[in-house]
């Protein structure tokens, strides 16, 4: 009798549940990560209403940037990497001047990180 039941493909199923694929481990971990980037963002925009660098007022389409390279926090949880204390609003020439390495955002405080006073350091070239 067992040995019919063990035939059944569904009897096995019941015991040993298959674990998810990894397609769909990768699918959620995305979905997180886009969950707390968009709740991150709605935050500094609401926290930021002007370029933290030029302080000009920001039109619809300002750019969210990480003070601490995503790059540098390679690894760790979204919420590790997007949080209020590491993300400032800038506008597109100071996003640019950012990556373009010709100016530094420096926190003021590192415990209150982007939260508190941004310093704004211009580089030499």
């Amino acid at each position: 009798m067992p040995r019919l039941l063990s035939c059944l493909p569904f009897f096995d199923s019941m015991f040993f549940p298959k674990p998810p694929s990894r397609k769909a481990e990768k699918r959620k971990q995305k979905a997180h990560r886009r969950a707390v980037i968009a709740a991150v963002r709605r935050e500094v925009r609401q926290r930021d209403t002007r370029c933290r660098v030029c302080h000009e007022v920001l039109p619809g389409s300002a750019h969210m940037h990480e003070v601490v390279f995503r790059s540098t926090l390679r690894g760790q949880a979204p919420e590790e990497i997007f949080n209020t204390r590491n993300c400032v609003l800038l506008c597109l020439a100071c996003h640019a001047e950012v990556h373009a390495r010709k100016i530094d955002l420096v926190p003021v405080d590192s415990e209150l990180g982007a939260n508190g006073e941004i310093e704004v350091q211009r580089r030499l070239t």
